[in-house]
């Protein structure tokens, strides 16, 4: 008998919680309105000339969400991701190359081909995996030359259509009349299916469901019979489940026969058999992210029957990783999933698991990276599959049983955290989305490797040796590498309740002492002996979770821990005696994202702050008994993430924030925007390497990349 897979837990509405934390709170969706005028608010009308060089990795992907590959040719593949914009592979995902850079945003939810004129794409912006850990989109793009050129077609502000747009459906028999369907986190934006008769100029709210929002998951056209349109609703109630409608979207009818009730559907997904379109598959989530089942209808959606069995029915996670396609040639051909792939070849009477999200990477051929978000079984070469997963992308030349990575070139990792080994500039790494923790030994992007999987957190290297450095996965889960050897050292004696309280627990290392090392979760932990002992050393500071640790380099008794609340804590002996919150008035009460303190003195310090609405980093000479603001209005009015001051040069600051990477040379009193040519995402770390000079910043969607100074 098989061996069952081990559990993969349901993160992703946990890790939606760590990023509103940064960028959103009181409130669930980031404001992106404000992202994007902010970013141009401080755009240089002169730019420097400043260029900034990718890190990698580029061997491996990070989360993609939308496919679309050409009808005729099926090596062209399109790809989007869900931080990193649109991608194109003229090689059937052996070799990709960026097509969006300084898009207003590079979140991407869907993307569809026009089949009459294949240089025509759209791409709805906005990820609608129901999990807001990333910022909603601005409306839909196109471009008409095969990705060269895109522009903004609609606007969510002008056509007050979705900001997050999971579903773009171009009628076969009409390529001017296009269905969009979308999502929202914010009650104050649109979330319905949208109707345009004429390619996209114009919008048409579909309030069948109701006038107020619902979420449209999936839109499909009949191929064979003009005006027949099917799409899926969750509008929390009774109009749950699947509609049709015959007369081109005028009217809809729901379809219930052979379905469990309505009000069980969440989100769903739906494929049409193209060798036999009457027949039709669905597969739907329940409310809690459960499998609610997998449904066949061989009569254009009037009657079905529940088809899913064995593993298939154990999926999760499945208002997140939801998707469907049937084989271009066969009806009975049929792959769908959630964080699994399964394949059945006869209709549905028997499933077999075709992906194992837990088999070795690049050596085993049944595995696919799990969380699969877009499944392609191109017409012109039936048999092969294309899928997008948290990743990037997996292929499979045999209808889905066995597979092989396609990400090389596919630069769109989302990073968490980064660090870069003092003693060798090309030893460096971070945690990652989905991907673990990855590094490289040899500096070069395309030689990054997984050392840690889940979702990697904090990773810090020893200023001294190389080959020790600590890394994370996600909650409080720590490892340390020494000689060449992994051990984990996770604190044994932090009860469970503690360790799940933190989605990415914080890592310092004493820079005077490398066996002393410091965490964190709504208390701080401290070992002396290189992990093999830990005990908290504070108290409960203010009931949330320590979101940042200082270790003064200048003096290591000096100790400033920043909370989620926005607190301010201090220790002056090592961690033994702490101070009361330090945060004042002038701190923003907005979390505490990163503290530095300058190379030479132990009390003067920075904080940067997430959230918008104050000022983002602050600066106190006393070691935070006064403060006073060194942002000035200069910097952009988004969540900033990361400081750093040059050990040399300690009056030379820099900060990394969602909107730009800035540079101070006077201690915070001016700053001059240096994001040169980086792309439109999220800057989430800065690490400075003291001899080679350089500047590394870790993106949110982009991977890496470098700039030297």
């Amino acid at each position: 008998m098989a061996k069952s897979p081990p559990p993969r837990y349901t993160t992703h509405k946990v890790r939606a919680l760590w990023f509103q934390a940064r960028a959103s709170y009181p409130v669930r969706e980031a404001n992106v309105r404000k992202l994007v005028s902010e970013r141009n608010r401080v755009r240089p009308a002169f730019p420097p000339n400043v260029n900034w060089v990718p890190a990698g990795p580029s061997n491996i992907g990070g989360r993609c969400t939308a496919l679309a590959i050409h009808p005729a040719n099926p090596d062209i593949v399109y790809i989007g991701s869900a931080g990193g914009g649109v991608w194109r592979s003229d090689d059937a995902g052996r070799t990709w190359a960026a097509q969006w850079h300084d898009q207003p945003i590079l979140n991407v939810g869907s993307l569809a081909i026009d089949p009459k004129s294949p240089d025509t794409l759209y791409c709805g912006t906005g990820e609608a995996n129901l999990s807001a850990d990333s910022y909603a989109g601005v409306g839909i793009f196109c471009t008409r030359n095969g990705g060269k050129n895109w522009d903004l077609l609609a606007s969510s502000d002008e056509a007050r259509i979705p900001r997050r747009i999971g579903a773009i459906a171009i009628d076969p028999f009409d390529s001017r009349h296009v269905i969009i369907g979308g999502v929202t986190h914010d009650a104050g934006d649109a979330s319905a299916m949208f109707s345009s008769p004429d390619g996209g100029s114009t919008w048409q709210r579909q309030d069948f469901i109701s006038p107020r929002n619902y979420w449209c998951h999936a839109v499909v056209f009949h191929p064979a019979i003009q005006g027949v349109m099917f799409a899926t609703i969750d509008e929390n109630g009774s109009k749950n489940g699947i509609w049709r409608s015959q007369d081109g979207g005028g009217t809809w009818l729901q379809l219930t026969k052979g379905l469990p009730p309505t009000s069980l559907f969440a989100r769903t997904s739906l494929a049409i058999a193209p060798s036999r379109p009457d027949t039709m598959y669905a597969i739907a989530a329940t409310a809690t992210d459960g499998m609610l089942g997998v449904f066949k209808s061989t009569n254009r959606g009037s009657t079905w029957s529940e088809i899913h069995s064995g593993q298939l029915a154990k999926e999760g996670q499945m208002t997140y990783g939801n998707c469907i396609v049937v084989h271009p040639a066969d009806p009975n051909h049929v792959l769908c999933g959630g964080v699994d792939l399964h394949l059945t070849t006869d209709g549905g009477s028997t499933w077999k698991r075709a992906t194992h999200w837990d088999a070795v990477r690049n050596e085993s051929t049944n595995y696919a990276h799990a969380d699969h978000h877009a499944l392609v079984m191109p017409a012109s070469s039936p048999g092969r599959v294309y899928d997008a997963n948290d990743g990037g992308m997996d292929m499979s030349d045999d209808g889905g049983t066995k597979w092989h990575n396609r990400s090389k070139g596919l630069a769109a990792t989302m990073f968490y955290d980064s660090d870069v080994a003092q003693t060798d500039g090309r030893r460096y790494g971070g945690g990652a989305q989905d991907n673990g923790t990855l590094t490289t030994a040899e500096g070069e992007p395309g030689d990054f490797r997984q050392v840690l999987g889940g979702d990697g957190g904090w990773i810090v290297y020893d200023p001294q040796d190389a080959d020790h450095f600590y890394g994370s996965i996600y909650n409080f889960e720590i490892h340390r590498w020494r000689a060449g050897h992994k051990k984990e050292v996770t604190p044994k004696n932090a009860k469970k309740a503690e360790r799940n309280s933190v989605w990415m627990v914080y890592i310092v290392m004493d820079p005077n002492d490398s066996k002393t090392v410091y965490s964190a979760t709504t208390r701080v932990w401290k070992t002396v002996d290189d992990g093999v002992a830990w005990k908290p050393v504070s108290p409960d500071l203010d009931g949330s979770v320590v979101s940042a640790i200082e270790v003064a380099p200048a003096n290591s008794k000096y100790i400033y821990a920043g909370t989620e609340n926005g607190g301010f804590f201090r220790s002056i002996d090592g961690g033994t005696a702490w101070s009361g919150d330090l945060s004042s008035s002038i701190l923003p009460q907005m979390i505490v994202t990163r503290i530095e303190t300058h190379p030479r003195k132990a009390k003067t310090v920075y904080v940067t702050v997430g959230g918008t609405g104050s000022p983002h980093v602050f600066r106190s000479d006393d070691a935070g008994d006064s403060w006073h603001d060194t942002d000035g209005g200069q910097l952009p009015d988004t969540p900033h993430h990361a400081i750093v001051c040059l050990p040399d040069h300690p009056d030379t600051v820099f900060v990394a924030s969602d909107a730009a990477v800035f540079r101070s040379d006077d201690g915070g009193a001016t700053w001059s925007n240096i994001s040169g040519n980086l792309p439109h995402t999220s800057f989430v770390d800065l690490v400075y390497h003291r001899k080679d000079r350089t500047l590394t910043v870790a993106t949110y969607g982009r991977s890496m990349f470098r700039l030297s100074l």
